[in-house]
């Protein structure tokens, strides 16, 4: 492998996990929920340090990345989220659970610091290697939920954090004993820093910052709820799998369920690929209007829809919504300095998953009062508001080239 191809491959592998972790724990909250005799909204808070160590952790680990390497931060991140999968695997107890699932949270955080971090660094058509790391994120979120079904279905939760788990580490081993370049590579208009002698790229990046933290709950909640939804409101492929196994009713649901889910998050590879293919092309600002926009109708139907048409319509709004990260992280690059570029990815997953992890609440919140369904019709009120901000970045920074050139 030359340079940038183990940056690409090592970072798509670490990526795989991070997402694999993230969509364990919501598609196996129906059986953890029978197995701890738990009430759905008691089992998702389980997840809440989880989700929030992985947006608190991520700007001191950006930090430490910047200082003392990337690749080394990705050694840590394969070798304790192992450990934590390990630690969940024994745990029988909602606190125990909790506890490990933080450890997998704190872990986890360095992923997107580091990885990120490294690839916008070390590698030419950055879009493009931004939009084939998403690939190999989305394909963690397409196969975690059917996976987790199915060894659910064959042999308990228990045994699949431990699967995970030896795996990741088995990685990280890998990683440790490889030699990667991390000098920068130069980018011709690197930054929206040049653009201007007042500092206004500190003024776009914040207005992309409450952009992304918006964006980070909206994603948050629906990876939450997807699989539990599906199982309620999408039930033609279980009854088909009853007449296959009907002395596991419960375990059939859910791996038909995640199945679902899985077939849905795949459509996002596409999306990813498409994303990063336009990101190395046109402006930026405007393909990340025009994702979120292409994403909102989708949103709001998913909360009408049932059956397959639910379906459908979850597959089209992860296309937009999982197609505009490599757009998203190349904003993020455009917007902050080299020398502090780990840092800068830190700061957005602080907010994103950091500000994300309160879904956990508000999804419970929202069924309490009302029903799942719900929260969708919230999830679109947000993304106008993401609408709006990323209008007024394109306002702010008229006259402005905001391309990945390189």
């Amino acid at each position: 492998m030359n340079n940038e191809t183990k940056i690409i491959f090592f970072t798509c592998v670490g990526h795989f996990f991070f997402h694999f972790y993230e969509m364990i724990f919501p598609a196996l909250a129906i059986p953890l929920m029978i197995s701890l005799k738990m009430t759905l909204p008691e089992v998702l808070k389980l997840s809440f340090f989880m989700y929030l160590l992985l947006g608190l952790g991520a700007l001191p680990w950006g930090i430490v990345s910047d200082h003392y390497g990337n690749r080394r931060s990705l050694v840590i991140f394969f070798i304790g989220t192992g450990t934590g999968a390990i630690l969940t695997a024994f745990s029988d107890s909602g606190t125990s659970i909790m506890l490990s699932l933080a450890i997998i949270g704190f872990f986890a955080s360095i992923y997107h610091p580091a990885g990120m971090g490294l690839i916008s660094l070390g590698t030419r058509n950055r879009g493009m290697a931004l939009g084939i790391n998403g690939v190999a994120g989305n394909i963690g979120l397409a196969t975690a939920p059917f996976a987790a079904g199915l060894l659910n279905w064959q042999v308990g939760w228990h045994i699949t954090y431990l699967l995970i788990g030896l795996f990741s580490i088995f990685w990280g081993t890998i990683l440790y004993f490889k030699d990667i370049d991390e000098t920068p590579i130069t980018h011709d208009n690197e930054n929206m820093a040049n653009a201007g002698a007042n500092n206004n790229y500190l003024k776009y990046f914040l207005i992309l910052c409450v952009a992304m933290t918006l964006a980070g709950l909206v994603y948050r909640a629906n990876s939450l709820v997807l699989p539990a939804y599906l199982e309620f409101k999408a039930s033609f492929l279980w009854k088909l799998f009853q007449s296959i196994d009907s002395t596991n009713i419960e375990g059939t649901k859910t791996m038909a369920a995640t199945l679902l889910a899985s077939s849905i998050y795949t459509v996002g590879i596409f999306g990813q690929l498409v994303g990063g293919k336009l990101a190395d092309k046109y402006d930026l600002r405007w393909l990340y209007l025009s994702f979120h926009t292409l994403s909102l109708p989708f949103l709001i139907f998913m909360g009408i829809l049932s059956e397959q048409l639910l379906v459908v319509s979850a597959g089209f709004y992860l296309f937009f919504a999982l197609g505009m990260q490599p757009i998203e992280n190349s904003l993020v690059a455009k917007c902050t300095p080299n020398r502090w570029r780990s840092t800068g990815y830190g700061i957005k997953f602080i907010l994103t998953f950091g500000v994300g992890s309160t879904a956990v609440y508000l999804v419970g919140w929202i069924r309490e009062l009302w029903s799942l369904n719900v929260v969708y019709f919230f999830s679109g009120g947000i993304v106008a508001l993401i609408l709006l901000c990323i209008t007024c970045l394109i306002f702010f920074s008229r006259g402005i080239t905001c391309k990945n050139i390189s």
